[in-house]
């Protein structure tokens, strides 16, 4: 089973700015006729809610409960596999290391309940199964991992790491070597948006795409569809939690749309191959360096998703589903009709 690692320092999930022209209804969609209910499968509380004499028994209980989602669990860790001899040692040291302990109590202390989790994610996956019916809804698993990866996702799970989510003052996040415009964005606030959007990822995974050439537009608009597919997951989650930016970086955006699309135009970017300057306009930064240090990092994914709603305002018969699965961006600039 193949499964993808997220360290999701950037990514979103909810209430404050409104871009200009994006004061729709559209994103608000009726799931009340959507059957679902979402549990959530508390691994970290099974785990680390046991005392360690009995974490022997406990384990072998762990793994006849969790399975596969044990296996994978403890492969994310670095941890044997749970077919090896050697699985309960190596996992029984892992769950009653002092270090682990003190981390869960950190987690309590934020998460005392998963509640507000479970039902935030029941309700994107409700839009989910709106635009998607018959699609699968992963199992939801809560956990721990030493700060390893935010996100554990595979095509039938999500697990998500709640010490990755202690909020921007949490006291272990400066001894990792996190700065602080990534730590910001390690909030409870942050994890459902986050969710999505590495769901998204996974589902539509950029190598599997078939985009062919692997530019800087190809980049800016597929994270652009997994923004917008987040949008339409939590329509009400604000702009700042959707792309990770404050409050002024939101504005800078929005003063500057026009700029930024000009600038981009004018220095015939969008179709660089050069790995350094994609790097430098889409990844993780704290502005984007080809602009003012006002600016995010990641701004011209914004110029991409405002492109992508444009695009999906003018052309009301392409459906979510299928916006997913295009792979000409040029066809998408055209019917966009972008002007800012």
């Amino acid at each position: 089973m193949h499964f993808r690692l997220c360290n999701l320092l950037f990514f979103a999930g909810l209430l404050v700015t409104l871009l200009p022209g994006c004061r729709r209804n559209h994103y608000l969609v009726d799931t009340g006729k959507i059957d679902m209910h979402l549990s959530v499968m508390d691994l970290g509380s099974d785990i680390f809610d046991t005392p360690p004499p009995a974490m022997a028994d406990k384990a072998d209980s762990l793994r006849s409960s969790y399975g596969g989602i044990m296996d994978t669990y403890c492969r994310a860790l670095g941890l044997v596999s749970i077919s090896s001899a050697e699985w309960k040692k190596d996992f029984v040291t892992y769950a009653t290391d002092l270090g682990n302990a003190a981390i869960w109590d950190s987690v309590k202390r934020v998460w005392p309940s998963l509640e507000p989790l479970r039902s935030g994610l029941e309700d994107a996956f409700r839009h989910y199964l709106y635009y998607f019916p018959g699609h699968q809804v992963p199992r939801v698993v809560a956990c721990i991992s030493s700060f390893n990866n935010s996100l554990i996702v595979d095509d039938s799970l999500l697990m998500i790491s709640l010490d990755r989510y202690l909020g921007a003052s949490s006291k272990y996040y400066p001894s990792l070597g996190i700065y602080s415009y990534q730590s910001r964005k390690m909030a409870p606030e942050y994890v459902v948006t986050d969710c999505m959007y590495g769901w998204a990822s996974t589902e539509w995974n950029i190598d599997d795409m078939g985009y062919g050439s692997h530019n800087l537009l190809t980049v800016m608009m597929h994270e652009a569809k997994l923004e917008y597919f987040t949008r339409c997951m939590v329509p009400e989650a604000s702009d700042t939690i959707l792309f990770g930016f404050t409050q002024s970086q939101m504005r800078f955006c929005i003063d500057n749309e026009k700029r930024i699309w000009e600038y981009l135009v004018g220095n015939d970017m969008l179709f660089s191959t050069d790995s350094f300057i994609i790097r430098k306009m889409t990844g993780e930064a704290p502005f984007t360096s080809y602009f003012a240090e006002e600016s995010p990092g990641r701004a011209v994914v914004w110029t991409g998703f405002r492109i992508i709603e444009a695009y999906m305002k003018n052309n009301p018969d392409v459906t979510l589903e299928k916006l997913m699965t295009v792979t000409d961006f040029q066809e998408i600039l055209s019917g966009a009709r972008y002007h800012p």
